[in-house]
């Protein structure tokens, strides 16, 4: 029994963040009597073996944040599942933060309801869990409590609570809202259509049928300071409506506004008639009219998981997963953030002296293809002004391709206030400019504005090297195609990209402080006693793709006047490397994309001509 019925309470308990890693969501609020605005949040802890979801109390006149209402489950015995204390709903009388009561259930071998007042619990002889809790906004000395079909009423400020067995109406969720407008009217869901009852719960009438509505959805009801309108917001896992009633919710007057795939937040002014909002991924969007429009508001940099919109004010606030926003026409501004959790950084580790071993391997248009293994190692962590930037190193090993070995250096900071990784360009210690390479708290559906946006398409368990982790999956759909995959723990392990052209990097291992994964072995090549080259050649440049510098190493075995250009797919030339008369031997140029700033992603020719020696080879640039 006791797995069943959790099972029905959970699932409008569960959370889409990707990581069980702390994180803040459901955002709520209220003004008290003097007008000081007081937050509540639910901060995801540590406890990773069954749930946490405590309810904080942040205080923003005195700056406090405590911990408000426990929210927890804890294993008692080994193999015996899973016991706590779960709350689903909380009201406060008179909008006082310190004259609270909320519902929920006591899970102790079978899950038992419960009521808490601030000054006491309620005893409440059921099995299940209450699911929602209201109290009257004209008497609150009203107030009822849901637990399914069953609907709970006090009259004495919820200190005893009754329930009527003749008269029960027996529909699926007994409710799911009162009105503010009416105390008398009381929402509930009856064979997943929305219901109302004006005779406490006795009997109700169907007032919409859209499938919005249904069992797995969560469902509130937020209503309009114009006492006519009514705002219904119905979320599932994989998509949420707004739902809106111009008539006080009367029956079928409801209509369907829009959806989103995956969950949306909705607030409202309730001084201000027809001023709402809700959140869709990163982006805020309002309406001054009832929900009939609605225009970008703003756009954060992390997906939204709370809204609270302090009446008869232009300040709106905002939770994503690691940071709480005051949000005005002109401003944002944090007000509280959380530490990004460490486990995220072992998605792109940069440990001095973590080192990785790559196969790749080029594939040209007419069959042709080129072989090497390049070794990354972190050898340095380089300090320019207050901030650190990881110095990798990168040598390029070709196989079973004419050329030499290569070493070049790459820089990237890790920006720990936010969880996101930049690829920096340093010139003579001094910083020329960076743009963002990843963010390690990306969730699956979001897309990274890197190049043309890589999407997280998968975030799943996987083995490799004998390491238990989880894997990412990103893919950008856009020319060039591109697929990438992390591994937490080891970084990136695999990389492929086509545009007519193709790219493929394998990780054949690595060592992570101190760790050895896989095989980190590389078969050694010898110096040799330089030779005069005997022929022209055009070797294939390294890295390639690449992005924003490249080498390219060509040989004259004569004295000659040779040019090195590079042409768009167009053909026009956007780069002249080599231009003069050269003796013969081996030489290496670089080309620097990142000074031709027009230079979008894509492929380009490179093209050596020195007497009657001409060759052209392929490169592709991701910007």
């Amino acid at each position: 029994m006791k797995a069943v019925i959790l099972f029905v309470l959970l699932i409008f308990t569960s959370n889409t963040f990707s990581q069980n890693i702390p994180h803040l969501f459901e955002l709520r609020g209220l003004e008290d009597s003097l007008g000081n605005t007081h937050l509540f949040y639910r901060h995801s802890g540590t406890n990773t073996s069954c749930w946490q979801k405590d309810i904080y109390h942040f205080d923003l006149i005195n700056n406090i944040d405590t911990l408000f209402i426990p929210d927890f489950g804890y294993i008692v015995y080994p193999g015996s599942g899973c016991e706590g204390i779960y709350v689903y709903d909380y009201e406060f009388f008179n909008d006082d933060p310190t004259k609270f009561i909320y519902g929920g259930y006591d899970l102790w071998i079978d899950p038992i309801a419960i009521i808490v007042r601030y000054d006491g619990e309620i005893q409440i002889p059921s099995f299940g869990g209450i699911t929602d809790i209201e109290i009257s906004q004209q008497n609150d000395s009203l107030v009822y409590a849901a637990l399914g079909p069953g609907l709970y009423k006090s009259t004495d400020g919820g200190y005893n609570f009754t329930i009527n067995l003749d008269s029960l109406a027996l529909i699926d969720d007994a409710m799911i809202s009162l009105s503010r407008n009416d105390d008398s009217q009381i929402y509930g869901i009856d064979q997943n259509k929305l219901a109302r009852s004006e005779d406490e719960g006795q009997s109700y009438i169907i007032v919409d049928d859209d499938i919005h509505w249904g069992w797995n959805y969560e469902k509130e009801l937020y209503y309009d300071a114009d006492g006519q309108h009514i705002y219904g917001i119905a979320a599932s896992a994989n998509e949420s409506a707004l739902l809106i009633s111009d008539d006080n919710g009367n029956p079928f007057t409801w209509n369907l506004m829009l959806t989103t795939p995956g969950k949306m937040w909705f607030t409202l002014d309730e001084q201000y008639q027809g001023e709402i909002y809700y959140s869709y991924n990163k982006s805020i969007y309002k309406s001054t009219d009832f929900g009939n429009m609605f225009s970008l508001y703003k756009e954060l940099e992390q997906k939204v998981t709370g809204l609270y919109k302090k009446s008869g004010t232009d300040i709106l606030y905002a939770s994503t997963l690691f940071r709480i926003y005051e949000i005005t026409p002109d401003t944002i501004q944090v007000i509280k953030s959380l530490p990004i959790p460490e486990e995220a950084f072992a998605w792109y580790p940069l440990n001095l002296g973590d080192k990785w071993v790559y196969n790749n391997t080029f594939y040209g248009d007419f069959g042709d293809s080129s072989r090497w293994i390049s070794i990354l190692e972190v050898v340095n962590h380089k300090i320019i002004g207050n901030q650190v930037f990881n110095e990798i190193s990168v040598t390029e090993i070709p196989i079973d391709t004419s050329g030499n070995s290569g070493t070049h250096s790459e820089y990237f900071r890790v920006d720990s206030t936010v969880g996101k990784i930049y690829r920096s360009w340093i010139e003579d210690d001094s910083l020329l400019y960076e743009e963002l390479y990843m963010d390690l708290i990306v969730e699956v559906g979001d897309t990274i504005p890197v190049g043309n946006g890589i999407y997280l398409e998968s975030e799943e368990p996987v083995t490799i090297f004998g390491l238990n982790s989880r894997k990412r999956t990103f893919i950008q759909t856009q020319t060039p195609t591109q697929q990438l995959e992390l591994v937490n723990g080891l970084g990136k392990t695999y990389e492929y990209i086509w545009e007519l052209v193709g790219f493929k990097n394998v990780l054949k291992g690595c060592i992570i402080d101190g760790v050895i994964y896989g095989d980190t072995t590389v078969v050694s090549v010898e110096d040799e006693t330089p030779n005069m080259p005997t022929e022209f050649s055009l070797s294939q440049n390294y890295p390639n793709p690449f992005n924003p510098s490249t080498k390219i190493k060509y040989a004259l075995s004569s004295r000659q006047y040779a040019t090195l250009k590079v042409y768009d797919i167009l053909g026009n030339k956007v780069a002249t490397l080599v231009n003069e008369e050269l003796p013969a031997g081996e030489y290496e140029v670089e080309f620097i994309a990142a000074k031709n700033s027009f230079l979008s992603s894509g492929i380009y020719f490179f093209q050596l001509r020195a007497g009657i020696f001409i060759q052209t080879k392929k490169m592709l640039l991701l910007k």
